[in-house]
């Protein structure tokens, strides 16, 4: 193609994309779609107006019917939406302007602020009351739309001229009634509308872009009927001519006929031609609407269009760089592709390497697994145990205190008795030496033996004493004191406010995870559940919702309010507009386009919301009881466990004691059985120094014996106390290791839901890694299948890469060429032709958005217009205008 085509063909084009998109006309075959929104219905005084001129009303709404299958509407939001009728002869002379205005009332305010220029203004729908004040009115709206009307004398912005012919010549409609011949019937019009834009830095005056769609009815005896700027339909009961033309919009866009292709034109009038017997009009009307309310004009900024030329631009000059690039890569493709050929024989070799270390690895995963699992099914006896090993713990520190203050008894008791015998040995001593005052030595002798037989005895009363109260096992008072002074400290940890598990951190906890459970929405669910399974309930909850839903499409469609719920049902499926309408009064999340699916969906939340407020309820007024008794438990069981606890202990140290000192030491003696021992001989000895006294002549010969037994005496008393520093030594450090086990094993239990919690991990984990085991050993042999195809097709690759190496420098050098002979000239035809005329496009989208209403608008809203021309009717058999 040739750049001039090329030009022409994009030109052609762009316009009909852009006619198309602004007025939403399109031409296809016989076809015609154009942008009309009709009056209201419901406006009776415009209905009774209309009428008056015509005794052919069905006529009218077939001509409507027609129009309305032949548009495409977009949706208004504006805020005022406003239907101009001009009642009209039959040469499109308008006798009469009436207005009918729109007010939506969005947020449904009690207040509506309007402004109209309208005369003899009254409501057409409602009983709404306005006040005014010039051309300010107030509304007293309640929540409601407003529908009003009023007359008006300003000219429309767009006149039409209605002339006909009879065989070629121009004829009266009143002329032309009944009259038969080749009829031509030709409507002109004319936009008077004037604003002034910039375009392309420079002032220029542009008419709004206002569309007229005409529909005619024709009568009996009509046939080759033929239309310039619409279509005609013909049926059996009816013919009917649609013409539409765009007024003022090639003058607005600087366009001339000659510049516009076969498949474009933006006409100014409309012409019918036909053979008739026996002329009549029934009916004619013309739509004139501002395309600008109803056409987005999103895609008509000429800045989307600069950006795509700019893309394409940069996209040919990174099609230029990239061929280049794409060149130097398969030479380095080609190069890399030798390499690889080079290192596949490594690569299979690591894929069979990698596909045996799997196999053993899954092996061990489920040798692994196979282990977790037991260790992870033994946690309850892990728990069980550690328990148990806590308890003893703690009744072994008790006990070894105990230990510790008997034997410190024991020593207090062998040191005496030591030194004791110690003396005993110095007075024999004395006593041998001094043999000349041995009555004197012989009565100090006995004193001595008397002051040792005491204390023997009083040591030996002592041990056994002690080995009783060993062996005696504690009376009731004893272990309620001591199950008292457990209870107190287990209390005083439940009461200590650093204390992370006190009773009331206790109390919160349970009452946070009871609440939390009873409001969560598995408890919702079940709650919603049992609620449905009340058929009495749910009947009423459906019939309320039921009454609610057709309340509100009632209040949104008043026609409805006597309708049976069929209808409502019907209606409501079949309005996309109702259906917004009733989301809207019901503050739903969205639109249910289907009237059971919006029971059903309203009826399921408020089950929910009733079963959400029930399970909070229930749970806010029971949390703080549930917490108190958890608490209640808790501490309970912890202070009958210490009870317990204490109670054996004391009773174990009790026992370790009595075995130690009645243990045998390396004399052959225990601790109770030497004390006994040595009562026995210091009884003997001091009844020994009595008959030494009364046998002083035969006392001499045996002091050497008596000296000989003291020191034997003496030795045996210091071995029995050479242990003494040792025992407190061991009983000291046995107390100190009792204490350090108990609190080793109290840390032990805090630390058990973690090692449980992380053996479940663990668990898990290698369960999971079994069960990928097959999916890794298939994967392995699929690897090493799809290593031989590889190395098949890297043979094919090296191969291929030369030849794309070759394409891609022949591509290279085309895209240069490409770049510089078509791109180029491409971008120099936009920015010569195409840009300014999309400019000046855009200039009248800006008028039409700059007109918005015929009569007024208050500040701050938007407003949308359109023109309804209703012509008078030409009848065969009358000749006044009707």
């Amino acid at each position: 193609m040739k750049l001039p085509e090329l030009k022409e063909k994009l030109k052609s084009k762009y316009i009909v994309r852009v006619v198309a998109g602004v007025l939403t006309i399109a031409l296809v075959g016989t076809g015609i779609g154009a942008t009309a929104v009709f009056a209201e219905k419901d406006s009776t005084a415009v209905t009774a107006e209309a009428d008056s001129t015509t005794d052919s009303s069905k006529d009218a709404d077939d001509i409507a019917d027609k129009l309305m299958d032949s548009v495409s509407l977009k949706d208004n939001d504006a805020d005022k939406d406003e239907s101009v009728y001009l009642i009209s002869d039959a040469n499109g002379n308008v006798n009469k302007t009436i207005v009918v205005d729109h007010l939506k009332n969005k947020d449904k305010k009690d207040t509506l602020e309007d402004a109209s220029n309208l005369s003899d203004i009254e409501n057409v729908k409602g009983k709404e009351k306005f006040t005014q004040s010039g051309d300010k009115l107030t509304w007293q709206a309640g929540g409601k739309d407003i529908y009003y009307q009023g007359t008006a004398t300003e000219e429309p912005p767009v006149t039409q001229k209605v002339t006909y012919y009879l065989d070629g010549k121009e004829i009266s409609p009143e002329d032309l009634a009944g009259k038969s011949g080749k009829v031509k019937i030709r409507f002109d019009y004319t936009n008077t509308t004037s604003y002034t834009e910039t375009v392309n830095g420079e002032k220029q005056t542009v008419s709004v872009p206002f569309a007229a769609i005409t529909g005619l009815v024709l009568g009996d005896g009509f046939e080759n009927i033929e239309v310039t700027n619409g279509k005609a339909e013909v049926s059996d009961s009816s013919s009917v001519v649609l013409g539409y033309a765009l007024p003022g919009l090639k003058d607005s866009l600087g366009i001339k006929d000659g510049d516009l292709d076969g498949d474009v034109n933006i006409p100014e009038y409309m012409e019918m031609t036909a053979d008739v017997e026996n002329f009549s009009m029934p009916a004619a009307m013309t739509f004139v609407v501002n395309a600008s309310d109803y056409v987005s004009t999103d895609g008509i900024d000429t800045s989307d269009l600069d950006d795509m030329i700019n893309d394409l631009k940069d996209a040919s000059t990174q099609l230029q760089d990239g061929s280049k690039t794409l060149a130097e890569g398969t030479d380095t493709l080609s190069d890399g592709l030798s390499t690889l050929q080079s290192k596949l024989g490594t690569f299979v070799s690591g894929v069979g390497t990698l596909k045996s270390g799997l196999k053993t690895y899954t092996d061990g995963v489920s040798t692994l697994s196979g282990g977790l699992n037991t260790l992870g099914n033994s946690t309850g006896a892990l728990v069980s145990g550690a328990d148990k090993l806590n308890s003893g713990a703690g009744q072994l520190a008790s006990g070894s205190a105990t230990l510790k203050d008997g034997l410190k008894s024991y020593t207090d008791g062998a040191n005496g008795l030591a030194k004791g015998a110690s003396d005993l040995d110095a007075g024999i001593g004395t006593l041998a030496e001094k043999s000349g005052t041995l009555v004197d030595g012989a009565t100090k002798l006995d004193d001595g033996a008397s002051q040792l037989s005491a204390s023997a005895s009083s040591i030996n009363e002592g041990i056994k004493s002690l080995d009783t109260g060993l062996k005696t096992p504690l009376t009731d008072k004893e272990k309620a004191g001591y199950q008292a002074a457990a209870k107190d400290s287990v209390d005083k940890q439940f009461s200590n406010p650093d204390n992370e598990a006190n009773y009331e951190n206790t109390k919160a906890k349970a009452s946070g995870v009871y609440y939390e459970t009873m409001t969560s929405d598995d408890s919702v669910k079940q709650a919603v559940q049992l609620l449905k399974n009340d058929s009495d309930l749910m009947n009423m909850i459906n019939a309320t919702v039921g009454a609610t839903v057709e309340t509100a499409i009632k209040d949104s469609v008043p026609d409805l309010a006597s309708k049976d719920t069929a209808t409502i049902k019907k209606t409501y499926n079949n309005s996309p507009k109702l259906q917004q309408s009733v989301k809207e009064v019901l503050n739903l999340p969205q639109t249910i386009p289907d009237y059971d699916a919006l029971v059903s969906a309203i009826v399921d939340q408020k089950l929910n919301d009733m079963a959400t407020k029930v399970m909070e309820g229930v749970a806010n007024n029971s949390k703080d009881k549930v917490g108190e008794a958890v608490a209640d438990a808790a501490k309970t069981g912890a202070e009958n466990a210490a009870q317990s606890a204490v109670i054996t202990g004391i009773e174990s140290a009790k026992s370790n004691v009595s075995s130690q000192i009645n243990a045998k030491q390396e004399n052959g003696y225990s601790l109770v059985t030497g004390a006994d021992a040595l009562s026995t001989g210091a009884s003997s000895l001091a009844n020994g120094t009595k008959s030494l006294v009364n046998s002083i002549p035969t006392l001499t010969g045996g002091i050497k014996q008596l000296k000989d037994g003291s020191s034997q005496l003496n030795a045996g008393a210091a071995k029995l106390t050479s242990n003494n520093d040792t025992l407190n030594a061991g009983a000291t450090a046995l107390n100190a290791g009792a204490s350090q086990l108990s609190a080793g094993t109290q840390s032990l239990m805090n630390s058990v839901p973690t090692l449980t919690s992380g053996i479940k991990q663990l668990v898990d984990g290698s369960n999971t890694l079994v069960a990928n085991n097959a999916k890794l050993n298939s994967g392995a042999s699929q690897l090493a299948d799809g290593t031989n195809q590889i190395v098949s097709g890297v043979d094919q690759l090296t191969t291929g890469s030369k030849t794309l190496s070759e394409g891609a420098h022949t591509l290279a050098d085309g895209m240069v060429q490409f770049n510089e002979e078509g791109i180029n000239k491409i971008l120099d035809a936009y920015n010569g032709d195409l840009k300014p005329f999309t400019d000046k496009l855009q200039a009248v989208i800006d008028a039409g958005e700059e007109y918005q209403t015929y009569s007024a608008i208050a500040d701050g809203q938007t407003g949308s217009v359109k023109f309804i021309y209703k012509l008078a009717s030409i009848d065969a058999k009358a000749d006044s205008d009707k």
